[in-house]
């Protein structure tokens, strides 16, 4: 990733010295070369950039989840580095990148109406609907009057700026347009740094129902100058025209809102399964159809009726949602993939701008980044007085602090560069090229300064003015839940460790070396008496007597003695005991065939129901595997996990012989080490052997784990069949006969290879260790569940606790590496075992 990064730096600084070449460049002649190159490119290949992008993007979110040093720079300031480098690569190998440059070419010659149709919808109506109802209506005043006076004291600003300081000679309509263009905010990322950082609600809504706003109030503004600049004379009608884009749109928007909020509520019943689909369908569709319509038929402006379509449905919708989680995870993958394919497009135009401008140009670029921002601050400021009277509270009064936030966090983005690009075909139909390529110069090169500069700093800046300090009070909560969750998992340890006789022989130092550590990243409990003493669970004591296996234990370096792992006491359940006489006995003394048959299965132990009966306990077997997964007790990332779901599927085909999948489990628990062709399948596996069990002179090995789970399972499975009243008495029996010899199967394999209790406690260990990290993990869920704490709240318990489990496994390893006890697992399996642990 440090290479990815110092070669994007570098094609940056190339990029820049390239430049030097543009001013011989005909942008004329380039143009119209592009257009006739676009023509012979097949429109299908313009499918590859957004997956690129995409690709791109869950890389960057991937990684940054893992570094907290790069988990600092907003994400749409990485894609924007991105898509300079592709911009780059594009550029300067003359689109010499085969289907890529073909791609990157069709995306660049996009008709800008259909970005904001595509686009724009999804954007505005996710964020809009997320907002909540009272913080817009106690700073509505205050949004509509920075989206609506504030969009005009902008744009007259910036008009003046392009017309008496910029030396390029535009007309007064190519002025204001441009001056409405950059008044358009766009401040997506400085909204999710604040609301990560803990920023005040009303600061938060403050800037983004501005940004939501005048969005629509800008693009009416420019639609305005645009009109003009293609030669319709100015009259009182462009008076009128303005009110019924800004009036007309939010009305149709509202209107759309309730509509859909009242279908909504007839598709509200939980007990219905396509409900959630007809509500979350419904929200996608109002989404594009209230822009669609609003824009395109009725001549309104989209961008409003969307946004207060959203408001609308974010309003009355909210209570009648069948599925709050899944509604959210819809529009977050939307808004993902618009932000990411938006972002890194941004990119590319911001760097093959570059390229029709002259060096000059890059002087005037970095004038415009200052003049706009001390633009906005005098817009912030002069309507301040008028803020704070609206505002109708002490919680919505506006101070110099948010002042300065509000002015150094209106980033701009697709919005705007949408915008220019319609005003660029316009000037290129009108013959002024270098006009228009300008345009798109100076409003991409200032949302990249925007983004790079503005949104890195925003945080910084709020530390600095202490906007996202953290209450005493609330601090102090934080630090009882703390405790709380500390008191929580040290009583779960203990109710595991006196209730599941599987835990009984765990290896307790490491256990209490992990406590330790719990008690200083969380805080000590208040109940000292929840505090594991050392010692109450000793290890195994020594109960084999056998000399032969004592001797065979010495050479397969295990101690005298050692409890063998086919014992069943030690696996912590009860001897399964199927007494058929007892059945038999039962079943002739049912009086007549009715009292022989419960739920409607015959008492008779015939071959059809122990077909059925089989194939139950498969499916309960699957559902066992599953739960030991959920819990903890099954890494889903082990070679197991795929290898016994796999075994049941292969093993229901053979229900009619008999529970078959130990045999088949077994064909491919086996590996062989130095095979070429498994190196190459683990490469490429996307599961990794959990403990690995090196067996015949270490040239094959098998995972212990897929072993100790499926004795557990099998165990478990078979134990819920004995309680069983409604099942036929003799066809079980038979089952669970089957079932035992396939228990017997998987003991041999650990008897035949010297498995013994210290290396099956090291599997036990590790589970409980797993339970604990779930176990704290479902507890802050629930609290974020019932609004005890906050989403980042509940991100840094969780990072807590993740920090917990790294320690843990950094001393594990120095346990195994350090210690000098011969098993056959060998230090490299424990290696592969601690890097495996719970959570992964």
């Amino acid at each position: 990733m440090r290479t990815l990064w110092i070669l994007v730096a570098t094609g940056q600084l190339l990029a820049a010295a390239a430049t030097t070449t543009s001013a011989a460049h005909d942008p004329a002649e380039s143009h119209e070369e592009h257009v006739e190159h676009v023509d012979h490119v097949h429109p299908h290949v313009a499918i590859l950039f957004p997956c690129l992008s995409m690709l791109i993007g869950l890389t960057i979110t991937h990684i940054t989840s893992r570094c907290q040093c790069l988990a600092t720079i907003p994400y749409t300031v990485s894609l924007l580095i991105v898509g300079w480098g592709m911009g780059f690569l594009d550029v300067e190998s003359a689109g010499s990148l085969g289907t890529l440059s073909e791609s990157i070419s069709l995306w660049i010659a996009i008709d800008p109406h259909l970005l904001l149709y595509a686009f724009l919808p999804v954007l505005l109506f996710g964020d809009a609907m997320s907002i909540v109802w009272h913080d817009f209506h106690r700073t509505a005043a205050q949004c509509i009057v920075l989206a609506g006076p504030g969009v005009l004291i902008g744009t007259a600003l910036m008009y003046v700026v392009a017309k008496f300081v910029f030396p390029y000679g535009w007309g007064d309509f190519e002025c204001a347009a441009f001056g409405s263009v950059l008044a358009a905010t766009d401040p997506v990322a400085v909204v999710g740094l604040l609301k990560e950082m803990g920023a005040s609600r009303v600061l938060t809504m403050q800037i983004a129902g501005e940004s939501l706003l005048n969005d629509g109030v800008a693009i009416v503004v420019w639609l305005v100058f645009y009109n003009l600049m293609k030669g319709e004379q100015a009259s009182a009608e462009i008076i009128l025209s303005f009110l019924r884009l800004a009036v007309g749109g939010t009305a149709f928007g509202a209107a759309c809102g309730v509509i859909v909020a009242r279908w909504m509520s007839l598709a509200s019943n939980r007990l219905v399964h396509s409900d959630s689909l007809v509500q979350v369908t419904l929200t996608i569709t109002v989404a594009y159809v209230s822009f669609f319509v609003g824009e395109n038929e009725l001549k309104l402006s989209g961008v409003l009726a969307t946004i207060f379509a959203a408001l609308m449905v974010g309003k009355y919708a909210q209570p009648l949602v069948c599925d709050k989680d899944g509604l959210a995870a819809v529009w977050h993958l939307l808004e993902f993939f618009g932000n990411t394919i938006l972002f890194v497009l941004c990119g590319v135009f911001s760097y093959t701008s570059t390229k029709n401008v002259e060096w000059a140009d890059y002087g005037w670029l970095a004038l415009l980044y200052i003049l706009a921002n001390l633009a906005r601050g005098v817009m912030v400021g002069v309507l301040l007085p008028v803020l704070n009277c609206v505002g109708g509270s002490d919680v919505t009064k506006t101070t110099w602090k948010e002042w300065l936030v509000m002015t150094w966090g209106g980033l701009r983005g697709a919005v705007g560069l949408a915008l220019a690009l319609s005003m660029r075909n316009l000037l290129i139909q009108q013959g002024r090229e270098y006009t228009a390529n300008l345009m798109v110069f100076f409003v991409s090169g200032f949302a990249t300064l925007t983004l790079l500069v503005n949104a890195t700093t925003c945080s910084l800046l709020l530390k600095y003015l202490g906007l996202t300090k953290t209450p005493e009070a609330q601090i102090a909560i934080l630090g009882c839940l703390r405790q709380e969750l500390m008191f929580l998992s040290k009583k779960a340890f203990s109710d595991a460790l006196a209730s599941d006789g599987r835990f009984k022989a765990v290896h307790q130092r490491e256990l209490d070396a992990m406590l330790e550590h719990l008690d200083a990243e969380l805080g000590e409990p208040q109940d000292p008496k929840l505090h594991l003493q050392k010692g109450v669970h000793p290890e195994p004591e020594t109960t084999d007597t056998d000399p032969e296996r004592q001797e065979n234990s010495k050479e397969k370096g295990i101690e005298p003695g050692t409890v063998q792992a086919w014992g069943h006491w030690w696996w912590g359940f009860e001897e399964i005991k199927v007494d058929r006489g007892v059945a038999v006995r039962k079943e002739k003394s049912a009086g007549s065939l009715t009292e022989q048959k419960r739920f409607g299965v015959a008492a008779k132990g015939t071959q059809q129901e122990r077909v059925v009966y089989r194939k139950l306990f498969l499916s309960m077997l699957r559902a066992e595997y599953t739960r030991l997964m959920d819990v903890g007790m099954l890494p889903r990332r082990a070679s197991g996990a795929e290898l016994l779901l796999a075994s049941i599927d292969a093993a229901d085909d053979f229900a009619a012989l008999g529970l078959n999948d130990w045999r088949i489990l077994e064909k491919k628990l086996v590996h062989r080490r130095h095979s070429i062709r498994v190196k190459v399948r683990e490469l490429l596996s996307p599961y990794f052997t959990f403990v690995p069990v090196e067996i015949n002179g270490g040239a094959q090995y098998f995972d212990l784990f897929t072993v100790v789970a499926f004795i557990d399972a099998h165990h478990t499975v078979s134990h819920q069949l004995l309680k069983s009243e409604c099942l036929s008495l003799d066809a079980r029996a038979d089952v669970i006969g089957d079932s035992l010899s396939e228990i017997e199967a998987a003991h041999r394999i650990l008897k035949d290879n010297g498995i013994g209790a210290r290396d099956i406690s090291k599997v036990r260990t590790i589970q409980l260790a797993s339970m604990l990290f779930q176990t704290q993990k479902d507890q802050v869920g629930r609290w974020k569940s019932q609004g005890i704490i906050s989403e980042k709240e509940m991100e840094e318990l969780l990072h807590l606790i993740k920090h917990g489990l790294d320690h843990w496994e950094e001393l594990m390893k120095k346990q195994v590496l350090s210690s000098e006890e011969v098993s056959p697992l060998s230090k490299a399996t424990f290696r592969t075992l601690v890097r495996l642990l719970p959570g992964r």
